[in-house]
């Protein structure tokens, strides 16, 4: 690439990262801001009186620590269950032939492209129906229903990348399948795993919508609903409270991508070389 290319690719570069980080400055600043200094016009972007008020109101909300551990519980519990299904099911898919197995693969990623909030009404009558609603176990099984199509062709793909000669000198050596699968495959896809996780957390982490029709109690809340809250609030929003709340809903998943970068990175390159 010649200097006029590299230049324009730097440009390119930085210009995107400032754009998709602007609205976070702005958000960060806001955050430590009064309500007046947040309303005010014209806006300033430092903070005229800074002020960590906002984050001690965050955290000595009665109920932030629960919703917070609702936040963890649902988050992790259906990327565990995601990945214990996806897991098994992608190594099927990947060692062993059936008829129609083509078919099924198909079938399972067209379940991922069919839109949630078309399965909601039916969802919320049935259970509601059984009593189910509230329940912290159905709202990890759907969360975790909704990252295992996606989750399974993505182990699969890892699986296919491990050479199948290696699962045949264990067998010889008189491994079963359970031990190859346990001790052979999994370390050897381990990026791919650690990538597919932070992929799930994130995406149950910000899901509102199923924690808020499926779990009306407000005990089984999360912060991302908390979060929405506070623009319906009653006595009107407070920006910047709502900016504090946002920069803290998000920074736990912030800082699991930055500690986990480097098995992120492999495990999307995981699957992409074969052998």
């Amino acid at each position: 690439m010649n200097t006029r290319g590299r230049m324009f690719s730097a440009t390119a570069v930085v210009t995107l990262t400032a754009l998709v980080l602007l609205p976070v400055v702005w958000a960060l600043s806001t955050s430590f801001k009064n309500e007046v200094d947040a309303v005010e016009y014209p806006p300033s972007f430092i903070a005229a009186h800074a002020t960590i008020s906002n984050y001690v109101r965050v955290f000595t909300e009665p109920n932030f620590l629960h919703q917070l551990s609702n936040s963890v519980i649902y988050s992790v519990g259906a990327v565990l269950l995601a990945l214990a299904v996806s897991v098994l099911a992608g190594y099927a898919a990947s060692r062993f032939e059936f008829r129609g197995k083509d078919a099924l693969m198909l079938v399972i990623l067209g379940t991922s492209m069919v839109p949630s909030v078309a399965l909601l009404v039916p969802t919320y009558i049935m259970l509601r129906q059984l009593g189910l609603l509230d329940s912290v176990v159905v709202i990890i099984v759907i969360s975790a229903a909704r990252l295992a199509p996606q989750t399974v062709w993505f182990m699969k793909n890892f699986i296919d990348a491990v050479p199948i000669d290696i699962e045949e000198a264990a067998m010889i050596d008189g491994a079963s399948r359970p031990q190859i699968v346990g001790r052979l495959v999994l370390p050897l896809i381990r990026p791919g795993i650690a990538a597919t996780a932070i992929l799930g957390l994130i995406t149950v982490w910000n899901d509102y919508i199923t924690v808020v029709v499926f779990a009306p109690d407000l005990g089984r809340r999360t912060l991302q609903v908390a979060l929405v809250n506070q623009v319906f609030d009653s006595m009107g929003i407070s920006w910047s409270y709502l900016m504090a709340f946002a920069i803290v809903s998000c920074l736990p998943v912030v800082l699991l991508f930055i500690a986990s970068q480097r098995w992120f990175i492999s495990g999307l390159t995981a699957g992409s070389v074969k052998g």
